[in-house]
């Protein structure tokens, strides 16, 4: 793939991300879990994947956003049998789902070579 191929795929990745994060969020309210005492590992996490998604979207260049979005996605992943709510199909189900969305498309985001754009020549000091 050419470098605007790779941008767009990077920015695809981003933004399906970034859905997920938006998702992720309100799902407690979705569930009727948001009062459970660990319905904010979805809030803080879900906001935590919208602003490092956002960030990649707009700053393509910075590999290691979609890095720290695959951290999180392993969390999200995680997080039913860390908190204790695989009993809750519902939210057990989603953490899974969005956990392996935002790990698998933050791998292959990362995954991506962006080339740099081209520099202006050297100047001469004849």
């Amino acid at each position: 793939m050419n470098n605007e191929q790779n941008m767009a795929a990077v920015k695809t990745a981003a933004t399906i991300n970034l859905l997920a994060g938006i998702w992720f969020f309100i799902s407690p309210w979705v569930y009727r879990s948001s009062t459970v005492s660990n319905a904010w590992n979805s809030w803080i996490v879900g906001a935590l994947i919208v602003v490092f998604a956002a960030n990649r979207l707009f700053y393509p260049m910075i590999r290691g956003l979609s890095v720290v979005n695959l951290v999180l996605g392993a969390w999200t992943f995680a997080s039913p049998w860390i908190y204790g709510y695989t009993g809750d199909t519902h939210r057990f189900v989603n953490s899974l789902c969005v956990g392996v969305v935002v790990f698998v498309l933050s791998i292959y985001g990362s995954s991506l070579e962006m080339g740099h754009p081209t520099a202006p020549p050297p100047l001469r000091t004849s």
